[in-house]
């Protein structure tokens, strides 16, 4: 079987010079760093954006952090997808690629998040399944290098323009879509809602402030009612909950594990100071 894939691999280097395949290459990592920049972009921007009264504000090291490891991935998943002469081979190699390169991400992070070895063996499961999307992800890319390349051909400088500002168009709003899906429901607002009610008038109405484990957050007396943004993200402790930090104006900070499901009635009890949930 290995000699079998040895020899596939070699016969296609012998296909196509670099020089050949570099158009495609090319093509391909650009638009795959394009396509996770709008992507990336989209996720940490929309809810901001969307739900303005409920002080959402982006974590610009974060995006930062995901920017460049998903367009780095994405790039090189692109530029393997180009590199293979046959539409088959990029597709099936790009898509192994882009699981493989999803893997390493999860199992990094979860060891750098210092997680136990089933969160690092849940890792490993969830990255699994995703190898159809990941196909069906670089079948697109492989079709939007050779659209592009086609469109590159053209001899009217004024239609090869519009053409490729047409194509570049369509990449934009596919990779905006997954994005702009990822708003937050109703049942989510709903919990942001209840937490700036009980900041702004915890001071006031001792009811909102035993939301609050007094214990777990002795600062947090003597900020009700200041300025302050909310900095949710997906919680790497709790299925099915937010991590959200709360950042004063004046420097003090707490992150709170909140269950997605509470609606208003929500309790924040499982909190502690500083920017990261500490791990029971």
């Amino acid at each position: 079987m290995f000699r079998r894939i040895k020899k596939s691999f070699q016969n296609s280097l012998q296909e196509e010079t670099i020089a050949e395949r570099s158009a495609r290459i090319l093509a391909g990592a650009l638009y795959g760093a394009f396509t996770a920049t709008v992507y990336i972009l989209t996720l940490f921007a929309i809810n901001v954006l969307t739900i303005p009264e409920q002080h959402l504000a982006i974590d610009w090291v974060h995006l930062l952090t995901l920017w460049i490891g998903f367009g780095l991935g994405l790039a090189l998943a692109g530029a393997i997808v180009g590199w293979f002469t046959e539409d088959y081979a990029g597709v099936v190699g790009g898509g192994v690629l882009m699981t493989i390169l999803l893997l390493v991400g999860n199992l990094a992070i979860a060891l750098i998040n210092g997680e136990n070895t089933s969160r690092l063996f849940q890792s490993v499961v969830t990255a699994v399944p995703l190898v159809g999307a990941a196909v069906l992800v670089a079948g697109c890319l492989r079709l939007v290098i050779k659209r592009h390349l086609q469109n590159a051909q053209n001899k009217d400088p004024r239609q090869r323009r519009k053409l490729l500002a047409s194509l570049i168009g369509i990449v934009f709003l596919v990779s905006l879509l997954p994005g702009v899906f990822s708003r937050y429901d109703t049942t989510v607002v709903k919990v942001f809602s209840a937490l700036n009610t009980a900041l702004q008038n915890g001071g006031t109405d001792p009811l909102l402030a035993d939301h609050f484990s007094a214990a777990q957050l002795p600062g947090l007396k003597d900020h009700f009612g200041m300025e302050y943004k909310l900095y949710p993200r997906v919680s790497a402790l709790s299925a099915g909950s937010l991590d959200i930090t709360v950042r004063f104006k004046d420097g003090y900070v707490f992150t709170c594990v909140v269950p997605t499901d509470a609606g208003g009635q929500t309790y924040f009890t499982s909190c502690n100071e500083g920017n990261k949930i500490a791990s029971p």
